[in-house]
């Protein structure tokens, strides 16, 4: 089992802000509304965008800190524009 990512502690506030808060909880909302649209299994989803499944499963978990490299690669599997990725829940 991989063991989990350590952050450095200089930065562990940031982690906990709620603005990086409120971004990740919307990414991840954002993701699935779309994939589950689709009709997409995360495997199938993580496939169409490029990334391995595991990388999509921590998006969707609000357990990644996504690079602008994963933003761009879940926009062009799903066909959107990153605003689309961050419209709050309703």
């Amino acid at each position: 089992m991989a063991r989990p990512r350590t952050r450095r502690p200089e930065r562990a506030e940031q982690y906990e802000s709620p603005a990086y808060r409120d971004l990740q909880s919307r990414l991840a909302a954002g993701v699935r509304r779309l994939r589950e649209a689709k009709g997409w299994t995360q495997e199938e989803a993580a496939h169409r965008c490029g990334m391995p499944t595991r990388l999509l499963q921590r998006v969707e978990g609000e357990d990644v800190n996504a690079t602008f490299t994963t933003l761009a690669r879940l926009c062009e599997g799903f066909e959107v524009d990153v605003t689309q990725l961050f419209q709050p829940r309703r």
